[in-house]
């Protein structure tokens, strides 16, 4: 029988061999530069799941599902954003916190837009696009509304991992090293 587990794996597994959007790591390289980012920062294990498995709307799901996709031009309808469609999918596996912060990630990009002029400088060219596709910079109401929820740092924590996650040639711990984590919430 395969699990949940076994898809994940399977499809991460399968990631190394696409491209993270436009950047120059794989799908895979991406998370798992952002989950080792996660442990080193002392992030908990939960945040470091969600770390991990963030994009997962990107490499686990018809991409035909998702809007803001740089991979294919055809989008079904009622696609949505892979940060909704990733956090769907592991919700009810997951503790609310994790999926709730997977939900965010690109929100939180939209809120440091907002609150931080300089983060815009620092974004990539896909971060940027991708960025218009998922709803632009925040206003000042939504931003003020976003940060009085009570995991706002999570997502704002896991956002800047995200960024910094697009290095050629990092050295990670491999996803034979994280497989016992994501077994540990999905095999049951």
């Amino acid at each position: 029988m395969t699990t949940m587990a076994d898809r994940l794996l399977g499809a991460m597994a399968r990631s190394a061999a696409r491209r993270y959007g436009g950047e120059a790591v794989s799908e895979l390289e991406h998370a798992l530069q952002c989950a080792d980012r996660a442990r080193e920062g002392g992030a908990d294990e939960e945040l470091q799941l969600a770390c991990l498995l963030h994009d997962v709307g990107r490499y686990a799901v018809d991409q035909t599902l998702v809007s803001d996709t740089t991979e294919t031009t055809h989008v079904g309808p009622g696609a949505r954003g892979h940060h909704e469609v990733g956090a769907e999918l592991i919700a009810p596996w997951v503790p609310e916190r994790v999926a709730w912060s997977v939900r965010m990630h690109a929100d939180a990009k939209r809120y440091l837009c907002a609150t931080e002029p300089e983060y815009f400088e620092r974004l990539s060219a896909v971060s940027r696009h991708t960025l218009r596709l998922q709803g632009g910079v925040m206003s000042a109401g939504d931003a003020a509304r976003f940060a009085e929820h009570p995991w706002v740092r999570d997502a704002v924590a896991l956002r800047r991992w995200d960024d910094e996650a697009k290095i050629v040639g990092q050295k990670t711990r491999s996803l034979e090293d994280w497989s016992p984590l994501i077994r540990r919430w999905f095999d049951r």
